[in-house]
Order: C-alpha cells, then sequence, then structure tokens
C-alpha cells in the first residue's frame, strides 16, 4: 500500500465511522490497552509520542502518565477526533496534548526528543523499508533512559504488509537497547525496550 494510498484509505475509514475498529468498545482493545499502560516501566513520563494515534484512546490514556504528549496521524479526520477526544472528554489534559498530522516515519518530529514513544496498530501496513525507517528513526530520538513500545494484532487481514514478529524482530537487538518484557498472546503482541537495562524493582532500589 502507498503512502498516497494509505491517507485515502484511512481517510475514508474514520470518515465514514469515528471508530472503524471499535477501540472504545470491544473488551478485547480495552484490556490491551490497559495491559499495555500497566507494562510501561516508569509511572510518570516527561515527553511522550504517539504515531498513528487513531481516534484517541491510547492518546487519552497516555495523556494521564506523561507530561506531554504528541499525537500524530495521516488522516485529517483521525488528527480532528483525536483533539475533539482530549478537549471534550478530558479538558484538564488537552494543554499537555498536541495533535498533528504527520505520514510515518516520513514525516517525523524534528529537534524532539521523547521518553516514551508508542508504536501501537500500525508498522503493519509498512513496508519492510519503511519499518527499518521507523526504527532508526525511533532510535534517533529517544532519551537516554527512554522507553520504546510496539504492540501488534497478529492475524492476517488484507492491508498487513508485514508479520508482526517480523516486526518487531527488525527491533530487537538493536544496539544500546535492552528488552524490559514481551507479552505474546494468539491477538497480539507486546513488547518493550528501554536504553536503561533496569528492573522496575532496581529503579525503586528494592534491589541491586
Amino acid at each position: 500500500m502507498t503512502i498516497t494510498n494509505r491517507h485515502t484509505h484511512f481517510q475514508q475509514l474514520y470518515t465514514q465511522d469515528a471508530d472503524p475498529w471499535k477501540v472504545r468498545q470491544r473488551w478485547y482493545e480495552q484490556r490491551k490497552r490497559s495491559l499495555l499502560m500497566a507494562c510501561l516501566p516508569l509511572q510518570r513520563y516527561r515527553r511522550a509520542f504517539e504515531p498513528a494515534c487513531g481516534n484517541g484512546e491510547l492518546t487519552a490514556a497516555l495523556a494521564h502518565r506523561a507530561e506531554y504528549v504528541l499525537a500524530t496521524d495521516l488522516s485529517p479526520e483521525a488528527v480532528r477526533l483525536t483533539q475533539q477526544r482530549i478537549q471534550k472528554e478530558h479538558p484538564s489534559d488537552a494543554s499537555r496534548v498536541r495533535v498533528r498530522q504527520q505520514i510515518v516515519p516520513q514525516d517525523w518530529p524534528e529537534d524532539s526528543t521523547f521518553d516514551l514513544i508508542v508504536i501501537s496498530e500500525m508498522a503493519y501496513y509498512l513496508p519492510e523499508h519503511e519499518v527499518v525507517n521507523l526504527r532508526d528513526r525511533c532510535m534517533a530520538s529517544l532519551a537516554d533512559n527512554g522507553t520504546l513500545v510496539l504492540c501488534h494484532w497478529r492475524w492476517p487481514f488484507a492491508d498487513r504488509q508485514m508479520d508482526s514478529a517480523d516486526i518487531h524482530a527488525r527491533f530487537d537487538g538493536t544496539p544500546g537497547m535492552h528488552r524490559l518484557m514481551q507479552h505474546s498472546e494468539a491477538d497480539f503482541l507486546l513488547d518493550i525496550w528501554s536504553r536503561n537495562p533496569s528492573s522496575i524493582a532496581q529503579l525503586e532500589g528494592l534491589v541491586p
């Protein structure tokens, strides 16, 4: 799927249905989102980046854990829905959440460092060379103690460009990165890496 086709495809999806994958309604999505948030190694983050924010469900959750969230999507309608979601339902977080239209990984925040980057349900739409570009962009923007999250659906579907396990493998073993956890189910794969190899117990001084 070319960039133009992806843009048209997702714009049509969000124009026709504000929640095309029912991420607000389905228990599967609610549970997966809660699990992702519970697995983050730090209680608070300074700057978080979420490309492919969709209609903003995960964005809203991240806003409770980060001082600043940059959320982007290639669909202008998705951007509008996320802005509306934050402003209407979480007005106290609105000043700390910025939503932009961007095509990732080509359009990447310039001169920005993030201590949390969340790649959720988007990399399988990219061809392999763009997945490699995405990985390199993430590495260049991740802070010294930063956390990188990948979460992807495992079942086949028509628009898939790469297998989710293969995508995560492209990120695993990146020099200077340490996998903190992996959660694997029949439906999805969740991986978390950090530049800091310390466990949560080590970070809190419970063990050496």
